[in-house]
């Protein structure tokens, strides 16, 4: 017996919709996952450069990675949330009580500048400068702490006010430029598998 076509139909929305779910449920995971990541990278990878802001680039790269492979509105926030979140947890060994705000700043201003700058022909270079932009946040939250609570920070200390917003600005700049670099990789590698 047959089945009727209204029938059908609803049934075929209705796996289509359950697909499309499941896939924007495994997105936002991939999402938060890669704030995991590079967070969890800020605090076990020990690099020899004593330069501040060095961890930028693995950094930056990662939020501008999952910024540029989404379609989704918030995706360097919701990799923010992720790093918000694993930092709760006490066995990631850092002591700034202010780390997870810190350190969440520069997605929020990432999917920022994502939105203003609209379909620019330009758009990818510029979103790479203002990656280094957005990962200067870091030091600038932090001198506001340092300025309303008192809090201290290495890198005010050992080396001034300047140096510090330079450094991260370089290197979000150069984590920003990898990140793009990488995302035009895997899109020419993927349209190239598909044909």
């Amino acid at each position: 017996m047959d089945r009727p076509t209204g029938e059908f139909q609803a049934r075929t929305i209705s796996v289509r919709t359950h697909s499309q779910s499941i896939a924007r449920l495994l997105e936002v995971l991939m999402l938060l996952a890669l704030g995991v990541v590079a967070i969890a990278l800020h605090a076990r990878f020990k690099s020899p450069l004593s330069i501040p802001g060095h961890h930028g680039l693995e950094f930056m790269a990662l939020l501008m990675l999952g910024r540029l492979s989404s379609n989704m509105k918030y995706a360097s926030s919701l990799s923010s949330l992720g790093m918000g979140v694993f930092l709760l947890f006490p066995f990631v060994g850092f002591s700034d009580p202010m780390m997870g705000y810190n350190y969440m700043l520069p997605g929020f201003m990432l999917d920022l500048s994502y939105r203003w700058l609209g379909s620019s022909r330009f758009k990818l270079l510029l979103l790479a400068i203002f990656a280094g932009f957005s990962y200067m946040l870091v030091p600038l939250s932090r001198l506001l702490v340092n300025l309303t609570t008192g809090y201290q920070y290495g890198a005010f200390l050992k080396h001034g006010f300047v140096l510090p917003f330079v450094s991260w600005f370089f290197f979000g700049l150069a984590g920003g430029l990898l990140g793009t670099g990488i995302s035009k990789t895997l899109t020419r590698f993927l349209s190239k598998l598909s044909k």
